[in-house]
């Protein structure tokens, strides 16, 4: 795919002199950062009080079912409604509901199916949020350094990631309600830079909508009736259900063996490095590799890496395994973002690409019910073959001949020109 450097006439002010980009970049920051603490802490909260992946995988289920029942909604509400609007009550809704989480925790009151109330609207807030972030970057910026605002906005992403996991889990270590306070702190720091950007970031007014539910189909059959971007979408949806499995039988063993929750952040930490480094080295990866050789190659490795993490005590070997886990976890993201992009007409490409997330959110909410239940009832060593022998099958599946077939006649899916 080929890069395009447009650069912006000599009245445009740098990214780093534009006071509006910035209030939006760093009111987005805070507002992330502190969701991402809360994130870690939910089902942190939920073991360190039942002692129960079942109940952890409820609560982390909670937090993945927004993925799959707002997003595709969320997508229309961000082009019909004023986007600063929009975010600014998603970060007081956020506000108060994560201070109330505080309160409880700090009073010493736990009620599993509010707290799985509190993490799904905050989760659902979280995804709206993010979207009209996406929209509102282009009001903010010239044209020609979108490309360098939208680069920024994903190397914020990253340090989040990085920050968001250990960082919860040692204000969890400090008090379990912190996590909570400081994300409601950070809410309102967020409102403050909201209120200073002045202008409307309301949708230019357009013609009659259709509704909503066809906007979806569309999106959902276009990929459907194409058989390898169809084949494509399952086995990431495949792999997404596999991580969310996974990282929940990490956070039980490190809790079985009797360790602090600031293992976990570690842990999960040094998992977050691998996945950054997937990232940075998918550009290299998809020069050399075809798309489909690389999906190939990544759940190979996976079958040989996930059941080792699950049968894995030790907190160093767990760590180093989950770091080479994320960062096939994060090159399959970019190569899944390109391919899709590349296939997908541009007219349809919110439709298709919150489709396909969609589908894949689906399978992380599934990952995260079941995971519970089969690691409370059969034990993670268990778990760990039998979801060594799904990889198996989604390699096998990604090696069959006729899936090779279609690959070598997609131009998209081959070698980078």
């Amino acid at each position: 795919m080929t890069e395009q450097s447009v650069t912006a006439g000599p009245a445009v002010p740098p990214l780093r002199k534009n006071a509006d980009f910035i209030r939006l970049w760093v009111s987005s920051g805070i507002s992330r950062l502190g969701t991402s603490f809360t994130m870690v802490a939910y089902p942190l909260l939920v073991l360190w009080h039942t002692g129960s992946a079942t109940a952890t995988g409820l609560v982390t289920f909670a937090a993945a079912l927004p993925s799959f029942l707002v997003q595709l909604p969320a997508g229309a509400l961000v082009d019909r409604v004023d986007r600063r609007k929009l975010m600014f009550w998603c970060d007081v809704i956020s506000l108060v509901t994560v201070a109330g989480v505080a309160l409880a925790e700090a009073a010493d009151w736990f009620w599993l199916p509010g707290l799985m109330l509190a993490v799904f609207v905050q989760a659902a807030l979280a995804l709206i949020y993010q979207l009209a972030e996406r929209a509102t970057v282009r009001h903010v910026v010239a044209p020609g350094q979108l490309p360098a605002a939208l680069a920024q906005n994903e190397a914020r992403g990253a340090a989040i990631g990085l920050l968001g996991q250990p960082g919860s889990s040692l204000l969890f270590t400090v008090a379990r309600w912190l996590p909570f306070a400081v994300n409601a702190v950070a809410n309102g720091f967020a409102l403050i830079l909201l209120i200073l950007l002045r202008r409307s970031f309301a949708p230019p007014p357009s013609g009659p909508r259709q509704p909503l539910r066809l906007d979806i189909t569309e999106g959902l059959r276009w990929l459907w009736q194409r058989r390898y971007p169809r084949l494509v979408t399952v086995m990431f949806a495949g792999s997404n259900l596999v991580f969310r499995v996974l990282l929940l039988a990490v956070m039980v063993t490190i809790h079985g063996s009797g360790r602090s929750p600031t293992v976990v952040g570690i842990v999960l930490g040094v998992g977050g490095v691998g996945g950054v480094l997937g990232a940075l080295n998918a550009s290299w990866m998809s020069r050399r590799l075809s798309f489909h050789r690389t999906i190939v190659a990544g759940f190979a490795l996976w079958t040989v890496l996930v059941p080792m993490a699950l049968v894995t005590r030790d907190p160093l070997a767990l760590a180093c395994i989950l770091a080479a886990i994320s960062y096939v976890s994060s090159l399959f993201n970019v190569i899944g973002v390109v391919y899709q992009m590349r296939i997908t007409p541009d007219r349809l490409q919110g439709r298709v690409s919150g489709a396909s997330s969609f589908l894949m959110s689906g399978a992380s909410a599934l990952g995260a019910v079941a995971g519970g239940y089969v690691i409370d009832r059969f034990g993670t060593t268990a778990t760990g073959l039998a979801v060594g022998a799904f990889v198996l099958a989604l390699t096998m599946m990604a090696g069959r001949p006729s899936v090779r077939a279609e690959a070598r006649e997609d131009p998209a899916g081959r070698l980078s020109d």
